[in-house]
C-alpha cells in the first residue's frame, strides 16, 4: 500500500468509527468500546476495499496489520478528544461542487472560479442561540501548520471552507461562528525516549507529537467547549497561560482572514484569465516545495537563470503574520 492507501484507510476508520458511535450512542471515553467499533470499521474495509487477505503475500498481511493498529491507535486519540469536548461531529466528508452536499465555493475575477473538494470533518457547538464551527482535517503525513502558507495563499483551503459554511448556514439555522481550523495527526508517532520510560511517560511524550495544529477563536468559552480541562491542553495547540501562545485568534482576525482568503481566490482568478503561467514556485527547501507533486513537472523544465524564478521563502511567526495582515487591511482601506 501506498501512502496515499493508508491514508484512504485512515478516513475510513475515523468516519466509521465515529458514524458508528453517534449511531448507537457509544460513549466516546469507553476505550473498549471505540476499539470495538474501530476494528469492525477496519475489517469493513478490509472486505470492501482490499476483498480480503487471503491471496495476499505474508509480507502485505503483516504490513496491513501493522498500519490497522496504527488506524486504531489514531482513532482513540480522536475518540478521547471529543470525550473532552463540548463540540460535536455534525458533518463526515462534506463535499462541495457539483452533485456533491454543498454548491461550491465561487469567485468571478476575468473568470469564473469554482473550487470544489472534501472536508473531512465538521463539528458544532450549540450555544446561546450561535451555532459554533470547527473544520478537522486529518494528515497522515508530517505537514505542519505554518503562517508563511497563509500569506503565499497555498493553506488556505480548510480557512476557506471554514468561512463558505459560515456564511452559507449550511448545518442549520442561526448566526453562525467560525470557531477555528484543526488538523489532526492520524498517524502514531515514534517516541523517542529512553529504556526504562513507563508507560504513562510514554503516553505524555506521545501526546505532545499529536498535538492539534492550527487557528481556534480565543474566546475563553469556546476554548472550554473545545477541550474541558484544568491545567494544561492536552490535544488544543494553545497554552494554559494568559497569552495562550500563537494560535489564537480573535473575531475581528477572523474576519480579516476572511476578507484576505476572497481576495487571494479573486487574484488567482484574475492571474488565470490573464493565462499567467509564469514558472516562479514558492520555495522552502529540497524537500518542500511544489515542483515535487506538480502534475506538470514534466512539460515545465523548470531551469533557474533562464527566466524560470524560485521564490524562496522562510517559516512566518505568529507576530509578524499579522503585522503584515494589519499593514494590508491599512493599505487596502487607503485606496
Amino acid at each position: 500500500m501506498r501512502a496515499a492507501d493508508y491514508g484512504t484507510f485512515v478516513h475510513h476508520v475515523l468516519e466509521h468509527t465515529l458514524r458508528a458511535a453517534k449511531e448507537k450512542g457509544v460513549p466516546l471515553g469507553d476505550g473498549a468500546a471505540v476499539e470495538t467499533l474501530s476494528r469492525a470499521a477496519a475489517d469493513l474495509y478490509e472486505r470492501e476495499a482490499l476483498a480480503g487477505l487471503e491471496e495476499e503475500p505474508a509480507r502485505f498481511r503483516c504490513l496491513f496489520g501493522r498500519m490497522k493498529e496504527a488506524a486504531l491507535a489514531v482513532a482513540q486519540s480522536v475518540c478521547a478528544e471529543l470525550n473532552l469536548s463540548d463540540f460535536a461531529p455534525a458533518a463526515f466528508e462534506l463535499g462541495f461542487g457539483p452533485g456533491k452536499d454543498l454548491p461550491p465555493v465561487e469567485v468571478e475575477q476575468g473568470v469564473r472560479l469554482r473550487l470544489t473538494g472534501y472536508v473531512d470533518r465538521v463539528d458544532q457547538w450549540l450555544h446561546q442561540g450561535k451555532r459554533y464551527l470547527r473544520v478537522v482535517d486529518y494528515k497522515t503525513g508530517k505537514k505542519s501548520f505554518d503562517f508563511a502558507d497563509v500569506e503565499d495563499g497555498r493553506g488556505l483551503q480548510m480557512l476557506l471552507y471554514l468561512f463558505a459554511l459560515s456564511r452559507e448556514g449550511a448545518l442549520g439555522p442561526g448566526e453562525t461562528v467560525p470557531a477555528g481550523v484543526l488538523y489532526v495527526p492520524a498517524r502514531m508517532p515514534l517516541v523517542d525516549g529512553e529504556r526504562g520510560m513507563t508507560g504513562e511517560e510514554i503516553q505524555t511524550a506521545r501526546d505532545k507529537l499529536l498535538r492539534r495544529q492550527g487557528l481556534v477563536l480565543d474566546d475563553r468559552s469556546v476554548l472550554s467547549a473545545m477541550e474541558r480541562t484544568q491545567g494544561e491542553y492536552r490535544f488544543l495547540p494553545v497554552a494554559a497561560g494568559r497569552n495562550g501562545g500563537d494560535y489564537l485568534v480573535t473575531r475581528s482576525q477572523m474576519d480579516a482572514l476572511d476578507r484576505y482568503i476572497t481576495g487571494a481566490l479573486r487574484r488567482a482568478a484574475g492571474e488565470l484569465a490573464q493565462g499567467n503561467i509564469d514558472a516562479d514556485p514558492y520555495w522552502h527547501g529540497a524537500d518542500k516545495n511544489p515542483c515535487r507533486w506538480c502534475d506538470y513537472r514534466a512539460a515545465c523544465h523548470f531551469e533557474e537563470g533562464c527566466g524560470d524564478v524560485k521564490r524562496y521563502r522562510r517559516g512566518v511567526g505568529a507576530k509578524e503574520f499579522w503585522l503584515w495582515m494589519a499593514q494590508r487591511e491599512e493599505d487596502e482601506d487607503g485606496r
